[in-house]
Formats: C-alpha cells, sequence, structure tokens
C-alpha cells in the first residue's frame, strides 16, 4: 500500500485491532486482524497521519545521527555492548527491586537484550521482563517509568484503565515521562 509517497507493508495476523509500526530501516508496517477491510485500513492510516509522518521524521533524525558516529568493528562492539550492559544492570537492579516491592509483587524476573522497537517487554504467564540495552545512559526518571511500565504489565497484560490506573498509582508523571523519553526534551 502507498500512502503519500510511503510504502506501507500490511500484513493480516491473528490480532484483535490495527497497529502500525516504523522500524529502524524506515520501513512501515501496518498490522491488521484477517477480517479487515480495505476501508477500514485506509481510515486507520489517513486518522494516523501525522503519528507516522513524525515516526519518519524521528527514524531519519536517528539514522542522520548514526551516520556521525564511528563505525565499531565487531570486537569493539561487543566490547561496547558489554560496557552498556554492565552499566544498564548497575542501576537496574536496585531500582527494580524497589520498584517490586512497592508495588507488592512477588518475585519476578529481568534480562537485558538488544531490542529494535521497545524500551521493554513482559511476559506475565512467566513473569518475566526484557529490557533494552538501548536504556543505558538514560536518565533514571525515564528507566523508572519502563520499570514501572513493565511491572504494571504482571497484573495487567494489556494497555487498558486498570493498567493505567496502576501507573497513574505509582508514577502519576507517566505521561510526561512517557513523551520524554518518546520524542526527548
Amino acid at each position: 500500500m502507498i500512502f503519500e509517497d510511503v510504502n506501507i507493508e500490511v500484513v493480516y495476523r491473528p490480532v484483535k485491532s490495527l497497529r502500525m509500526a516504523v522500524y529502524p530501516d524506515m520501513r512501515v508496517r501496518l498490522t491488521a486482524p484477517p477480517d479487515a477491510t480495505g476501508e477500514e485500513i485506509d481510515d486507520f492510516v489517513k486518522s494516523h497521519r501525522r503519528w507516522l509522518h513524525n515516526a519518519l521524521k524521528r527514524k531519519e533524525e536517528r539514522l542522520k545521527e548514526m551516520e556521525d558516529q564511528p563505525v565499531l568493528s565487531p570486537l569493539e562492539q561487543l566490547i561496547e555492548d558489554q560496557r552498556r550492559y554492565q552499566s544498564l544492570m548497575a542501576c537496574l537492579k536496585p531500582r527494580f527491586e524497589y520498584w517490586r516491592m512497592k508495588m507488592s509483587l512477588p518475585p519476578v524476573s529481568f534480562s537485558i537484550r538488544r531490542m529494535t522497537t521497545r524500551w521493554g517487554s513482559c511476559t506475565s504467564k512467566r513473569r518475566t521482563i526484557r529490557f533494552n540495552l538501548d536504556l543505558a545512559g538514560k536518565p533514571e526518571r525515564l528507566i523508572d517509568y519502563i520499570i514501572v511500565h513493565e511491572l504494571a504489565h504482571i497484573n495487567h497484560p494489556n494497555h487498558g484503565p486498570s493498567f493505567k490506573a496502576t501507573l497513574d498509582f505509582y508514577m502519576p508523571d507517566w505521561r510526561e515521562r512517557q513523551k520524554e523519553l518518546k520524542y526527548g526534551k
């Protein structure tokens, strides 16, 4: 599908609603339920026009930033990733335990890995959380937001009203932190 000179890959999957993602390589994918009509898809894309153009602009800016960074050899990249991993782990461990206890949750395991489109993810059934290595170097207040967001998913697997109420209770300014993480300051 082409929308305003943007090629959008449409993929039909067993999902409940339409969603769109812009990947680091500037690819745009729209995931739709199998029964979605062409008209519904067109309406969705039109209603998300501003979001799409802003997301593409942010990805383009990120690509330009990356061009200015030196290209590391595989060994140098491994060493840099290990340094960032250790730095993030040192920050995450105490913050994660603090928020887990504050939210009265039983033990939850977490890990750090490279992720391309998310800051974190949670598998509530297995009580496991994964954090994006790119959180390394982010301000503690933003790391706290991701921790609380993912811990809230332990009891609320989706982003429904009870999930948002949990965030409101534990972190009343979560919306500002979310915007800061998404758009920068």
